[in-house]
């Protein structure tokens, strides 16, 4: 940003000067009126207006300092990730859950967390189906009794900042042939 105001020969009050213009905000603490000479002479401003010259260099400066958007890459989640997102939340009641919070999450909190989540783990969106249906089932059966929200159950950060998937081992215990009904080992006869 320096480096393009010194090849302008413009200094830092000067670009102070015209961004408050353009903003309409009231300068404070520099002399005006030596700065906006200035500013005339470089034709950024044309009595007392701002000039293309000048508007073109306040866009390349607020360029710099634009928050990027986060694109989602389609590398990581798939080329139907939305849809798979949808099929994802969906599998979750709709519901208040006895922890008095919604079972779905918000699309764009769903997103943030499998955004993490395939980056840290390596299942198909398949696996990822099967695995939450496996565990909803298994809490509807508890009555949704200590069960995570939509969003929790891909990623949860724990007081100790530690960061939890139950997602991640459903879809482990998935692969490996595992089944969330416990198997009954021994039984009791009463005679």
């Amino acid at each position: 940003m320096f480096n393009l105001m010194n090849q302008q020969k413009l200094t830092p009050n000067q670009f102070y000067l015209l961004y408050c213009k353009k903003e309409n905000i009231v300068s404070v603490g520099i002399n005006i009126h030596q700065e906006l000479r200035a500013l005339e002479l470089n034709e950024f401003t044309n009595k007392d207006k701002i000039t293309p010259k000048g508007l073109s260099l306040i866009e390349e400066v607020e360029s710099y300092f634009k928050v990027q958007k986060k694109i989602v890459d389609s590398a990581i989640l798939g080329k139907d990730y939305e849809s798979m997102i949808d099929k994802f939340n969906n599998i979750f009641p709709k519901i208040k859950l006895p922890s008095n919070k919604l079972a779905r999450g918000s699309y764009n909190n769903l997103l943030t967390n499998f955004s993490w989540f395939f980056k840290n783990h390596n299942y198909s969106w398949e696996t990822v189906i099967k695995a939450t249906i496996a565990y909803v089932n298994e809490y509807e059966l508890k009555d949704w009794q200590y069960m995570r929200t939509a969003r929790y159950f891909i990623k949860k950060q724990e007081n100790d900042k530690s960061i939890t998937s139950d997602l991640a081992d459903y879809c482990a215990m998935i692969e490996s042939g595992g089944t969330t009904i416990a198997e009954v080992r021994f039984e009791e006869k009463i005679i």
